[in-house]
């Protein structure tokens, strides 16, 4: 049976699949003129007191997907799509990782320690919850928004649990770990990926409770070929000012106590 040209998933999941893929997107479709919808403005930090004040919110109305959801997003910043495949075993957590590239190859897999025991009992407790939750991911993130909207109704943005991911990356930026170990714990296959998440300064001052296992294989993650065109140590072009905004500049700012 077909559903506007698409197979049922009851039915053969493979050939829906690639029916799905050969769909055209009319907006990013070549030479389509209809306007793109804007997007929104993430939240990239968030404060621990934020997280509490979130995570008593939904315990109070009984939101426990979503309760356990944040645990695992604050603590490990695993994408939601991951959530259902963590496996703790000792102080190790297991992630499968959730991204797949072209030939639908598994993301990349990671191992973390938590040292900490209360942290990995409710770590634990979040992973165990979340392998038998039968919601959708997209059900959990609607609920998330609304409380998000009805717990802090003044503010313009509302954190969402790519926030909490954004507020990982910016502590293992602090953190001083080196860029392969950065990647690992971030489910990333190359040290690049993570330049999009967060910032070394929202990091400063947050405690990261996860590292990688001691026989975690950090050569498998990719080293770009060469540096970005606005990367490390590489010289773009030189900007030089005119000489009559150079001698402004030396006549408005004179050396002080020359005589």
């Amino acid at each position: 049976m077909r559903l506007g040209g698409v197979y049922e998933t009851r039915g053969d999941s493979h050939q829906a699949a690639k029916a799905i893929k050969q769909l055209v997107n009319p907006v990013t479709a070549q030479g389509s003129t209809l306007p793109k919808k804007p997007k929104l403005k993430q939240i990239r930090s968030i404060t621990e007191e934020d997280y509490r004040e979130l995570q008593e919110h939904l315990l109070a109305r009984e939101f426990m997907d979503e309760a356990w959801s944040l645990v695992l997003a604050y603590y490990l910043g695993v994408r939601p799509c991951e959530m259902r495949s963590i496996t703790v075993t000792g102080n190790h957590v297991h992630i499968i990782g959730g991204k797949k590239n072209a030939p639908q190859d598994r993301g990349a897999d990671r191992t973390l320690v938590i040292d900490d025991p209360a942290v990995l009992q409710v770590v634990a407790g979040a992973a165990k919850w979340m392998r038998i939750c039968p919601r959708t991911n997209t059900a959990i993130r609607d609920r998330l928004r609304k409380e998000c909207r009805a717990l802090w109704p003044r503010r313009k943005q509302q954190p969402t649990l790519k926030s909490f991911r954004h507020q990982i990356g910016s502590n293992l930026k602090a953190s001083g770990e080196s860029d392969e170990a950065l990647a690992y714990m971030m489910g990333h296959q190359s040290i690049e990926s993570i330049s999009v998440y967060g910032n070394r300064r929202s990091g400063a001052g947050h405690k990261l409770h996860i590292r990688p296992a001691q026989d975690a294989d950090l050569s498998k993650v990719r080293h770009p070929k060469q540096p970005a065109v606005f990367g490390r140590e590489r010289v773009v072009g030189r900007i030089e000012a005119p000489q009559r905004l150079t001698n402004r500049r030396t006549t408005a700012h004179p050396v002080a106590n020359e005589r």
